[in-house]
C-alpha cells in the first residue's frame, strides 16, 4: 500500500462489495483512513470487511448491535475525524455519530439522485427500462439519500445490462469518484447542491422473498418480464412456481408473437421452454429448478418434461 501522503483524517464505514473496492482504492492512493467501521458482528459480511481492513493495516472500530453505543461513539470521538465516508451500509447513522466528524459524512449512492433513493437502485433502473443511470456523492443527514449533492456522474446502461454487471461497473466508478473527491477535499471545501424537498421521484425499494416482490407477474409483457429477470440477476433472482417447486429464471429472450394463451401458460416445449405473457412470449434461457438443478431451458425440458398447457404461477 502507498504511504499516507494525505493529512485529512477519514473515517470509513461500509460493507462488501462496494466498500471493499473503495477501501482498496483509497488505501492504495494513501488516503489517511484513521478508522474502518464494518457491519455489525452478527452480519455475515462482518468478517470479510474486518479481515480486509486489517490486511491493509487499518484500524477497525467494531460495534455489536447499535451505532449509538456509548463505548463505540467514544472510540470514534477519540479519532478526531475530519470527514466520514460511507460506502454501502445497511443501517441509518444516528445523529450522535454524524456529529463526530468535523466536516460531516458523505455517502456514495448508485443512482441519479433524487431519483431512486432506497435500497436497490441497481435493479429498479433496469426493471423500469431506463436508458441511463448515475452515481452520486452526497452529504448525509438523518434520512436516507436526501443530503446535499457534491458530485454526480451519469452513464448509459447496456442493452443487456443485469443487476450484476451494473453493480460491478458502479463499484469501480464509485471508487474513482470517491478518491477524486477526497483528493480535492485535502485542500478545498466540497460544493453543496441541495436536493429538492418535494417531488414525485422514482424510488428503489428493497426486493426480497419476504416482501413477495420478486415473483414474476406473467400478466405483464414479455419485454417487461425480461427486464425484471435481468434486474434481479444474479443476486436476487426472479421467481415463479411449477408443480409446487420454485423456479428461478436467470435469463430469457422475448419472442414477439401474438397468442391466445392465459399468461403464465407453457405454450411450447420444442427444444426450449416458452411461456405466454400478457403480451408476446418469453423463451427461457437459464433456469434453476428447486435448490440444486441449474440448467438451460432446453435441458430443463428434457429432464423435467413439462407439458404444454401447464401453468407457471406465483407462490
Amino acid at each position: 500500500m502507498a504511504d499516507k501522503k494525505y493529512k485529512k483524517r477519514i473515517l470509513f464505514i461500509g460493507m462488501p462489495d462496494m466498500a471493499l473496492v473503495c477501501l482498496h482504492k483509497l488505501a492504495s492512493k494513501g488516503i489517511n483512513i484513521v478508522g474502518v467501521v464494518p457491519p455489525a458482528k452478527d452480519d455475515p459480511t462482518h468478517r470479510l470487511m474486518v479481515d480486509t481492513a486489517l490486511s491493509l493495516g487499518l484500524n477497525v472500530i467494531d460495534y455489536n448491535i447499535s451505532l449509538s453505543d456509548k463505548g463505540f461513539l467514544q472510540r470514534i470521538k477519540n479519532l478526531n475525524v475530519d470527514l466520514g465516508v460511507v460506502s454501502s451500509f445497511n443501517k441509518k447513522l444516528p445523529k450522535e455519530l454524524l456529529q463526530l466528524s468535523k466536516d460531516g459524512f458523505i455517502n456514495l449512492h448508485p443512482s441519479k439522485l433524487p431519483d431512486y433513493r432506497g435500497a436497490n437502485p441497481y435493479s429498479h433502473v433496469i426493471i423500469n427500462g431506463e436508458e441511463e443511470s448515475a452515481i452520486t456523492l452526497h452529504y448525509m443527514d438523518e434520512n436516507f439519500d436526501t443530503g446535499d449533492i457534491i458530485s454526480q456522474y451519469c452513464f448509459s446502461l447496456d442493452l443487456n445490462e443485469t443487476m450484476g454487471t451494473l453493480f460491478y461497473r458502479t463499484n469501480q466508478m464509485c471508487a474513482s469518484m470517491l478518491f477524486e473527491a477526497l483528493d480535492y477535499y485535502e485542500n478545498h471545501e466540497f460544493p453543496h447542491r441541495p436536493q429538492p424537498k418535494d417531488g414525485n421521484y422514482k424510488t428503489a425499494e428493497a426486493l426480497s422473498f419476504e416482501k413477495k416482490n420478486i415473483f414474476i407477474d406473467w400478466n405483464k409483457s414479455a419485454e417487461e418480464i425480461e427486464r425484471f429477470i435481468r434486474g434481479l440477476n444474479p443476486f436476487i433472482g426472479a421467481l415463479t412456481c411449477y408443480n409446487g417447486t420454485i423456479l428461478r429464471i436467470n435469463s430469457a429472450y422475448v419472442i414477439e408473437k401474438a397468442h391466445n394463451f392465459t399468461p403464465g401458460t407453457i405454450c411450447d416445449t420444442k427444444n426450449s421452454l416458452k411461456v405466454a405473457c400478457g403480451e408476446d412470449i418469453l423463451e427461457i434461457d437459464s433456469i434453476q429448478y428447486g435448490a440444486y438443478f441449474l440448467s438451460t431451458g432446453r435441458d430443463f425440458v428434457e429432464r423435467i418434461n413439462p407439458k404444454k398447457g401447464e401453468i407457471l404461477y406465483s407462490e
